[in-house]
């Protein structure tokens, strides 16, 4: 209960960080969008291709370059897109919530030193975080799950 009530505060939080009418990217609402089948999909917590998600982190932790694209549904049934990318140093993130109703309608980029995979947090049992980011005000979690 705990982990979704933190959960729901987290969104709220997100939701009403928005900047007001007039600064807003029009974009369409992306509920049709369909995620690629490489995609690592979370539905709040409920993860398809978590393997996908594995690889990149395994990859990064002996410094092979590879990428991953993230897709994660808001509560309302919006995608937001976060591509990340190892180039053998640095991990580059680039996270696009214009598909998103009621979220910023921005895209963020920021380069990451590393990713870490924590457990048993209050979030979630399984949460993947980046960290040593250029962009310290920026939510650096990845993936979380039970």
């Amino acid at each position: 209960m705990k982990k979704w009530m933190a959960f729901g505060i987290l969104l709220v939080m997100l939701a009403g960080g928005c900047d007001g009418p007039g600064n807003k990217v029009n974009v369409e609402v992306g509920k049709d969008f369909k995620p690629a089948p490489a995609d690592v999909v979370n539905s709040h917590g409920k993860i398809e291709n978590l393997e996908e998600f594995e690889h990149f982190f395994e990859n990064v932790q002996n410094g092979k370059k590879d990428s991953v694209r993230i897709v994660s549904y808001t509560i309302e049934g919006d995608p937001i897109l976060h591509d990340l990318e190892f180039d053998g140093d640095t991990i580059h993130s680039v996270e696009d919530t214009r598909m998103d109703a009621y979220g910023t309608g921005e895209v963020t980029k920021m380069s990451c030193e590393e990713i870490e995979y924590v457990t048993d947090q209050e979030l979630a049992d399984n949460v993947y975080n980046l960290k040593q980011c250029d962009k310290k005000q920026y939510n650096e979690t990845l993936i979380w799950y039970d």
